[in-house]
Parts: C-alpha cells; structure tokens; sequence
C-alpha cells in the first residue's frame, strides 16, 4: 500500500459505476487511478479536480487501484480560474509520463493553481506555469544568455530557435526583444510589450514541444478576460 498527496488532472468515466483519475502524485509523479464502485456506492464521492486528496492506493500495473482517501484542500477557483486550471492540467497531461518520478512536479502544479486566486496578470502565471513544467519534465529553456554564452542586451532584439536557445536576429520577423527574455528569466518587470511578446513566444515553444497534439483548452482562453 502506498500514500501519496494527489492532485486529479483528468477524470474519465470507467463503465457504469467507475472513474479513472490521471493525477500528480507528490514524490512520485503522474499515476492512473480506478476508482471502482464510486458511481453506486453512497458512502463513496468522485475526487474533483483543483483538490488536493491524501490516497492510500495499490498496484504496480499500469493503473493502481484507489483504496482510501481525504480531502486536503479545496482551492474553490473562480470560473475564469478554473478555465486556467484546465489549460494547465491539459499540459500536464502531454508532458508527463506515468510512472516517471518528477521532483517538484507536484508542487509546481500545486503552487501554480494557488498563485492564480491572487494573481494580478494571468497571462504571467501562464508563462510561469510553462516554464516551470518545460523545465521539469527536461526540456531545454534558457532566456538569460543567448546561443553563443553572451548576457542578452535588452536592446537588442532576437530569434529564439528551440533546444538551442535565443539567437541575435534584427532581419526576420519572429524576433523577440531582449527586454522580453530577461522577463521570462524572472530578471526584468513585465509591461505590456513584454507580455505581448512573451506570450507568442511561450505558445510557439509550447507547441514545439508537444507537437503533434492540440492544446483544445488554448481556443477557450481566447474568450475569458485575461
């Protein structure tokens, strides 16, 4: 038997009276789960998701077996909140890999649901969270020097070219201001231009690295106000 801190980032209805859960287990990393006889059982309740649970859970196969289990937290998101949570668990999901212990992932995750009933500007909790999880899950991500070892210079003006890194650019047309990677490395403030430009980069970054899925939860995005 094994206990672990959860959160649930995918619920999916198992036959008629079960659900498998997709969660980030601390100190272990993404598990399945089967929640067998929720659906019929009255002295049992679904996990939800944007809830931390302490589980008590079995199985070494592929999907473990959910046997005891207590609410820790629930964050109660807004509306707008929620659709940000599902934007980041749809991420977590193409990152991941069961079974394959992250340190931090839980954490990360955790800290990134809570920054968003306080934030001031979500469109800076996105970058953080795809940051944080690109790095975590061993992708390269480096905005404080360029390709060639140099500190960038905030006036000058750069392509970012994927696994390598950002590259002095003043000819083409996707270049991104000095000013906007040294915000993305936590070095410099964010202002509308940098929001901006972080934004198309971190979606284009993104993409590359989840290629060739579709994030669905990005189009909702589009209509809540950020």
């Amino acid at each position: 038997m094994q206990t672990s801190d959860i959160y649930i980032i995918k619920i999916t209805p198992y036959r008629e009276s079960s659900n498998l859960y997709e969660a980030i287990a601390k100190d272990y990393g993404k598990i399945t789960l089967i929640h067998k006889g929720v659906k019929t059982n009255k002295k049992k309740f679904s996990l939800e998701l944007f809830c931390s649970y302490k589980i008590n859970w079995s199985g070494k196969g592929g999907i473990k077996f959910l046997r005891e289990y207590d609410i820790i937290e629930r964050l109660d998101l807004l509306p707008k909140h929620n659709i940000v949570g599902m934007y980041f668990n749809e991420l977590m999901h193409y990152l991941t890999k069961n079974d394959y212990q992250i340190e931090k992932l839980y954490s990360h995750y955790g800290d990134s649901l809570k920054s968003l009933k306080t934030s001031n500007n979500f469109l800076i909790d996105l970058n953080n969270y795809e940051i944080g999880i690109l790095i975590l899950t061993g992708h390269y991500l480096i905005f404080d020097t360029d390709a060639n070892d140099q500190i960038i210079d905030k006036r000058k003006n750069y392509s970012y070219i994927p696994d390598f890194g950002p590259k002095i650019d003043s000819s083409s047309k996707n270049t991104y201001s000095g000013e906007t990677l040294a915000a993305l490395s936590g070095s410099y403030f964010y202002n509308d231009k940098t929001i901006k430009e972080s934004r198309v980069l971190m979606k284009r970054l993104i993409d590359y690295y989840i290629q060739p899925k579709k994030i669905k939860t990005r189009e909702i995005l589009k209509y809540i106000s950020l």
